[in-house]
């Protein structure tokens, strides 16, 4: 039986891992509201709710007062009584990819590592799509391009 459960948990880390260098996936404009736990870069355990700023399947942005590092690990849970399912049950793993300060806290990118539907919903249906900041620079890029050529043959 242990031997089937390091088998589970080992093709979840390679499902999280294989996702998380597609990371081409549509974030979503979601406000779920989320306790994270874990241990800060003090080594003190905190419990800390908030609210997602954007997710997706696989990964959620959202803010944060305790100062993490890229790779630590967390929990966290949705709160969010209005769904069906008990909030107790919908709690993931996930690592942190991004740490950035951000208005008197942390603004903090993490990467689900665990095959769990966290959020239960169809995340198209209840938010808009997050910008994609680099398709956005790059159709910049190639307007400017464009406006340089239509210029220069003036």
């Amino acid at each position: 039986m242990t031997e089937k459960r390091h088998e589970g948990a080992l093709h979840e880390a390679v499902m999280a891992s294989s996702h998380l260098q597609e990371r081409r996936e549509v974030r979503y404009e979601v406000p779920f509201e989320i306790e994270v736990s874990g241990v800060d870069h003090q080594g003190a355990v905190f419990h800390e709710r908030t609210i997602t700023r954007n997710v997706s399947e696989w990964g959620c942005g959202f803010l944060l007062s305790v100062q993490l590092k890229a790779d630590d690990m967390i929990a966290v849970r949705l709160c969010d009584r209005s769904l069906a399912e008990s909030a107790q049950t919908r709690q993931s793993v996930f690592q942190v990819r991004h740490v950035e300060r951000y208005s008197g806290g942390w603004l903090i990118g993490a990467w689900k590592m665990d095959s769990n539907d966290l959020w239960g919903a169809d995340l198209e249906s209840l938010g808009k799509p997050e910008e994609d900041k680099l398709a956005s620079r790059e159709h910049g890029t190639s307007q400017c391009q464009e406006r340089l050529r239509r210029d220069t043959n003036k």
